[in-house]
């Protein structure tokens, strides 16, 4: 038996060493692009400013009711210093029209994904180089960042850092440099195998899958290899093991345990990926008749004494609804929903909202919903990777997924959870990122995880040159 394993053993390392190097020496780039040599940028944040109440400013209806019927969502910002009514449309797309004229702005995304970038790299003297828009994730934009479609912004700088914004929101996607671009696409090739298709390609998933199950039976087989090993006398004397051997049984055994985590948790994170969930792009199908929206700016935040920083849409039930978003340190996320047709407050307008939008993008009933609470901070089970902020998140009992998290700003979905995928981030973050041990350092976290990397890839390339010197002789 023990001679099965050690011959499967060997059979799997000329196929499987390789992959496995791969995935160890892009594992060490990890923490090295994610936190050493990350690029810094001036504002994570954009600090939110009152919204205009000049008179000037025209009602929606009376802006746009002529060029348009419904819209998804509508916003009033300010592109260079002009007031703009930002229109989502239900087909996606955005339209953008002077908010004193009604009339259409010319290359207005372009002007607006320009002023984000310079406010989020605090740069308003650089040329600008080139505005494209990304449209799905991949090498150089990444599933991780969450937005789309976005608008990556090049400017003409020497550190050669370029930004991506989403104008929907307003908010940073990701920021990067050619350092930071060069590894991310090394990562992309050599850890998740992007060149073999997308996210949700059934190809790609397969091959990782098998590659992955592969490599934990070359792990588990030289593991009992270890165990069971004893060293075979000649002539009465104990044979001596040659250094390159020794010191590959020696780091073999030290990497095991990392080995074993490793591969479990990324078989358990891959495996996950045939039910491919793409809920963070959800947008809610309901939209409003501009012709609801008959009042002014000036007359919306004349019903409220505090600043309001942003004006967004909320269709409930049948009746649009105006969602003020108050300027309250104190209270971050205070919100205030105000009727259309006559300016009437509506209490518990988040909940109520939330709700609704939880139970379209669900299916479910709102008789099961347990608790509805806002999360106005980025938190363990909420992280930064979802990148949208105030969300709210709403329980259901007796579900698949326990909880929706939406953004009642945009009417969007921000993410869901059912109990397999909690246990599968349980397990990818603590055995595949070793967060476990951010309570103690995230720099020991970084320092643990590239030796663990580190030392995989070097046993792997160690098996391999024995196995050529053995091949030789």
């Amino acid at each position: 038996m023990k001679k099965k394993f050690f011959h499967l053993h060997k059979r799997l390392a000329p196929w499987i060493a390789i992959p496995v190097i791969l995935w160890a020496v892009t594992g060490v780039l990890h923490p090295i692009m994610a936190n050493w040599l990350r690029p810094s940028i001036a504002n994570f944040f954009l600090v939110p400013k009152p919204v205009p109440s000049d008179p000037a400013i025209l009602s929606p209806a009376e802006a746009l009711s002529e060029k348009l019927e419904n819209v998804h969502q509508l916003n009033l910002i300010s592109i260079d210093n002009t007031p703009v009514y930002r229109g989502a449309l239900a087909n996606g797309s955005l339209v953008f029209y002077d908010a004193q004229t009604g009339e259409p702005l010319a290359n207005a995304a372009e002007k607006y994904a320009e002023q984000l970038a310079r406010a989020y790299l605090d740069d308003p003297d650089s040329p600008l180089i080139s505005i494209s828009e990304i449209t799905e994730f991949g090498a150089n934009y990444s599933y991780i960042n969450r937005l789309l479609p976005v608008q990556r912004v090049k400017l003409d700088r020497a550190d050669g850092m370029e930004v991506v914004v989403d104008l929907r929101t307003g908010k940073l996607a990701t920021f990067d440099s050619p350092f930071k671009r060069l590894f991310a696409k090394l990562f992309s090739w050599g850890h998740t195998w992007s060149f073999l298709g997308n996210r949700d390609s059934m190809l790609r998933i397969s091959v990782v899958l098998i590659m992955s199950l592969l490599s934990l039976t070359m792990a588990i087989t030289g593991i009992v290899n270890l165990v069971t090993f004893r060293v075979k006398r000649k002539g009465g004397k104990k044979r001596t093991l040659k250094p390159s051997r020794k010191f590959h049984r020696i780091l073999g055994a030290g990497s095991a345990l990392f080995f074993l985590m490793f591969s479990i948790s990324g078989i358990y994170h891959v495996a996950a990926k045939y039910d491919y969930d793409d809920s963070s792009q959800w947008i809610s199908e309901h939209s409003v008749p501009l012709d609801q929206l008959v009042h002014s700016p000036r007359e919306i935040l004349s019903e409220v004494k505090q600043p309001v920083h942003a004006i967004s849409l909320a269709m409930i039930g049948d009746q649009a609804h105006y969602r003020l978003a108050l300027m309250d340190r104190k209270n971050r996320g205070a919100n205030i929903y105000l009727s259309a047709k006559n300016l009437s407050p509506l209490e518990n307008g988040e909940t109520i909202f939330a709700t609704q939008l939880a139970c379209e993008f669900s299916g479910y009933s709102p008789e099961h919903v347990s608790k509805v609470e806002p999360i106005t901070s980025f938190q363990r089970d909420y992280g930064f990777i979802f990148k949208r902020l105030p969300v709210v998140r709403v329980r259901f009992d007796q579900q698949a997924y326990w909880h929706y998290t939406v953004d009642t700003i945009n009417a969007h979905m921000a993410m869901r959870t059912k109990p397999s995928d909690l246990v599968e981030t349980i397990s990818f973050i603590n055995l595949h990122k070793f967060h476990f041990l951010d309570p103690i350092s995230k720099e020991l976290r970084d320092y643990v995880t590239a030796i663990a990397a580190a030392s995989i890839a070097l046993v792997s390339i160690l098996g391999l040159i024995l196995l050529r010197k053995r091949r030789k002789s």
